[in-house]
Parts: structure tokens; C-alpha cells; sequence
């Protein structure tokens, strides 16, 4: 598909995949894991730490502040973007730590539809590790409005 959308085409931006973000550390703390296990309604005397701190110490530690995100791809948050699709795959457990993420950019596609216009769906993967253990992989996407017509 061709697009003048902004003035510019996916391609502006394909050439992003495989780019790696800035990375960073997180920590998960202990008062974190039970504000998160009380807010979600388990038990946050029983300990443990909920699955969805996976992707908030991933984003957390990403090394880029959203706007900072949005800006590679020539958006603004006032653009209105939106998450698309996450995927979380443990590969060890999660615990009160600290953590060390890296990611990449897995994907740019341009898409459009009758009645939202043209968007791209960024596709980004983040990796948390507790010293040298891989422990979770979170893949997301984010739908970035172009605007236009489709």
C-alpha cells in the first residue's frame, strides 16, 4: 500500500527492526510484589510475585521513556497510541530481585481499516534477566494512528 500519511511510508520505518533498545535495570521489591498481589485481588501475605510485574519491570527497565519510544516511529503520545498484543514466556521464576532488560524492535507493519484509517503495529520483544538466568521474554505491539483515510 501507498501512503502520504505524514508523509511518510512504513519503510520510513522498517528499517528499525532488529534495533536494540537502550536496556536498563528494574528492580521487583518485596512491597511491590504485595501492592501488585493486593491490587489483583491474591493474597499478599502468601508471597510470590504476580506474573504481570514481568512486564511492568520489563518496561520499567527498557531504557527509553514512552514518548522517547513513540518519537523512533515519529509519534506523539497525543497521536493517541495504543497497546496492542502482549505475550509473556517464562523461562525461570520471577522473585523480589533486581533485573537487567534488553530488547528489540521485531516489526513495523502498516495497516489500515474502514473506519480507524492507517496505523502501523510496532512489534517489540523485552528480555529480564536476574543476574546471567533469562527469566521472561515479554513480546508486545503498540498501534500507532497515522490518520488518513484507507
Amino acid at each position: 500500500m501507498t501512503s502520504d500519511v505524514d508523509d511518510c511510508s512504513v519503510d520510513d520505518y522498517s528499517g528499525l527492526v532488529g534495533r536494540e533498545l537502550p536496556g536498563g535495570t528494574c528492580s521487583i521489591e518485596q512491597w511491590k510484589a504485595w501492592l501488585m498481589a493486593d491490587a489483583l485481588g491474591d493474597d499478599p501475605w502468601a508471597g510470590g510475585v504476580h506474573p504481570v510485574l514481568a512486564w511492568m519491570t520489563s518496561v520499567g527497565g527498557m531504557g527509553l521513556s514512552w514518548d522517547e519510544f513513540f518519537a523512533w516511529f515519529g509519534a506523539t503520545a497525543a497521536d493517541g497510541p495504543m497497546f496492542g498484543e502482549h505475550r509473556t514466556v517464562f523461562h525461570g521464576e520471577l522473585t523480589c530481585a533486581d533485573y537487567r532488560v534488553s530488547g528489540t524492535i521485531t516489526s513495523v507493519d502498516r495497516k489500515s481499516g474502514r473506519r480507524t484509517g492507517v496505523f502501523d503495529v510496532v512489534g517489540y520483544e523485552l528480555q529480564l534477566r536476574r543476574d546471567d538466568e533469562l527469566v521472561a521474554t515479554c513480546w508486545n505491539s503498540l498501534i500507532l494512528p497515522r490518520g488518513g483515510a484507507a
